[in-house]
């Protein structure tokens, strides 16, 4: 029902309307709608029961519609553009995406994000850097990337492994050239809940690396931290593609590394093509940086 209370005929009534319209022919419009004859003649019937009078009249061309219903038939016409814009917009993509990464990760996917949304300009990404784990539902974040795997109360969402992000212990080469009594950790700050997430690099200990220390300075973002270390303030547990970008630093141990997982985890069903391809350009992406 319509919101005056008129009832709004049944799509199927609507398109025997336009067949007829446009070829005049019973026959030829019930064969192109992939229907029989007697249908498409009880379909016109019936819409015409709707509105209470005929609306077909003979001409030489065939079956036209009744000159006074020109309104009609562009209504019509309009309601055939919108119901094939339904069956393709949402391949196509369409509307605002808000997406929650780490700032490090957000750097680095610029590329891929400049790509989905030359593919898919009618998509707006609204990009945001998180310092925690976001809840997508309450939180309204469609898509997060994230160094964790949610495990509970997580059945509406999808989760799918972009890849594994090789984690090392790293210092400056100043650091390093000096003597220390007990090491300057710089560690990252995990006071948040985190506790329903598979998230590995929480797991992880200065131990595991040979070393200890005390904690000088804490930071929830990886990209102050390796700026922190290239100082030569002390040594940070860091990936080693965030590393890299920083001449001054080397691997201390250079040959104990462990990898951390990386995932999508998306509110979509991911089964539209640009939820596809944006989870094919995230993977492909971190191929490519040094593990």
């Amino acid at each position: 029902m319509t919101r005056d209370g008129a009832a709004t005929p049944p799509w199927d009534l609507i398109r025997a309307f336009l067949a007829l319209e446009r070829h005049g022919s019973y026959e030829v419009a019930a064969e192109l709608e992939g229907i029989d004859d007697s249908t498409l003649r009880r379909r016109i019937r019936q819409l015409e029961q709707h509105f209470g009078r005929a609306l077909f009249v003979r001409a030489e061309s065939g079956w036209r519609a009744s000159a006074d219903l020109h309104a009609l038939v562009s209504a019509a016409q309009r309601m055939e553009v919108a119901a094939r814009s339904f069956c393709q917009d949402h391949q196509a993509g369409a509307g605002t995406i808000r997406i929650s990464v780490m700032d490090m990760f957000a750097q680095r996917f610029a590329p891929v994000f400049a790509a989905l949304s030359e593919k898919y300009p009618r998509l707006v990404l609204t990009i945001t850097t998180e310092a925690h784990f976001v809840n997508l539902e309450q939180d309204q974040v469609d898509i997060a990337v994230r160094l964790a795997r949610p495990e509970r109360n997580s059945n509406s969402l999808r989760v799918r492994k972009l890849g594994n992000v090789a984690v090392g212990a790293y210092a400056s080469r100043a650091y390093l050239a000096q003597e220390h009594r007990e090491h300057q950790l710089l560690a990252m700050n995990l006071q948040f809940f985190h506790q329903d997430h598979d998230f590995i690099y929480a797991q992880q200990d200065w131990s595991r690396f040979g070393l200890a220390g005390r904690v000088r300075l804490q930071s929830d973002s990886f990209t102050h931290l390796a700026r922190w270390c290239a100082l030569g303030q002390g040594l940070a547990l860091l990936p080693r593609f965030l590393a890299l970008e920083h001449p001054q630093l080397v691997a201390s141990p250079a040959d104990v590394f462990i990898d951390t997982e990386l995932w999508l985890v998306s509110r979509f069903d991911m089964h539209a093509v640009w939820q596809r391809d944006l989870a094919d350009l995230l993977q492909a992406e971190l191929a490519r940086w040094p593990q």
